[in-house]
């Protein structure tokens, strides 16, 4: 590697860490308006300033006096050409997880257990629209021992080109009186996805004919009628034996097959196959009123036998 770069290389690291420690100090100046992040761009002008926040007034103070002392600051501190600070306000600060995770440094040093904050931090990220979200705490939690615990809700990828692009993580720190606790926030937006991939499958076309279509063919001339009158007249005037027997006429041309398939016969109406059929014979229905005309006399015999029995008995008393 040649001296002009290496020097090339030692001056992008330098402005880099400069961007570093720029951002640092931001956020420790803006804690408060809930500082999101900055984007530094130079021009040959100078260097313009954007910086995130939720709370644009904070930043910007009364009459424009926060952010005019804060531009001077930064012009002495890192030596930036006529720095130009710009405040932007977040859109959805819940999709962001550097102002989420400082929300719930804030809510675990208030005094709240740092597992209720985790869940209300999960809650609200899931309700404003993300895949996926997970909150890890680790530090001096129940004892004097350090340990972590992690949090998650959704669909949350771990690795890949998908993990690169759509998952997001910040991380802060919180003193507390047992030590001090570390957060760190991860957010899987769904908005960053790429669009899925759809087969659609297509219809090869007919290639189309360059030629002119070729002319229709002329229809055939009709056959031409047969002179019966005429032979009459010959059978008259020769004689017999001269005769010569007319040509037969032509016969018609046979019918081209039809191309389209033969329509199938409309079924016949039911009603006419009903009345057709024969009718049954209705030797069961007369065998069973046989039968019960038997049994009527057979009952009568026995209650007149019954009666009569009865009598005979009464007249022997």
């Amino acid at each position: 590697m040649s001296q002009v770069e290496k020097s090339a290389v030692k001056s992008l690291l330098a402005m880099h860490r400069n961007y570093a420690e720029l951002d640092e100090y931001m956020e420790g100046q803006l804690k408060e308006a809930g500082y999101a992040g900055v984007d530094v761009q130079r021009n040959p002008v100078g260097t313009r300033i954007t910086v995130f926040v939720t709370r644009p007034g904070l930043a910007i103070g009364r009459r424009g006096t926060g952010i005019k002392e804060l531009t001077e600051r930064v012009a002495q501190k890192f030596n930036l050409p006529n720095p130009q600070i710009a405040v932007s306000e977040v859109e959805r600060p819940e999709l962001n997880p550097r102002i989420m995770a400082q929300r719930t440094a804030q809510i675990v040093a208030r005094g709240t257990a740092f597992r209720r904050a985790a869940n209300w931090t999960m809650t609200t990220i899931m309700e404003a629209g993300a895949m996926g979200c997970e909150i890890g705490v680790a530090g001096k939690l129940r004892s004097d021992r350090a340990h972590k615990e992690k949090y998650r809700m959704g669909v949350v990828p771990k690795s890949g080109e998908t993990a690169d692009e759509i998952v997001r993580s910040a991380t802060t720190d919180v003193l507390l009186k047992l030590g001090l606790f570390g957060i760190k926030v991860k957010i899987a937006i769904a908005d960053a996805l790429p669009p899925p991939i759809e087969f659609v499958e297509m219809k090869a076309e007919e290639p189309q004919a360059m030629s002119a279509p070729a002319p229709a063919p002329a229809p055939a001339p009709a056959p031409a009628p047969a002179p019966h009158a005429v032979v009459a007249q010959a059978v008259v005037a020769v004689p017999m034996s001269t005769v010569m027997e007319a040509p037969p006429p032509p016969a018609a041309p046979a019918p081209a097959p039809s191309t389209t398939a033969a329509e199938p016969e409309a079924p016949k109406a039911k009603k006419a196959t009903r009345a057709k059929r024969p009718a049954k014979p209705k030797t069961a229905t007369r065998k069973k009123a046989a039968k019960k005309t038997v049994a009527k006399e057979t009952k009568e015999e026995e209650q007149t036998a019954k009666n009569e029995s009865k009598d005979v008995e009464t007249a022997g008393s």
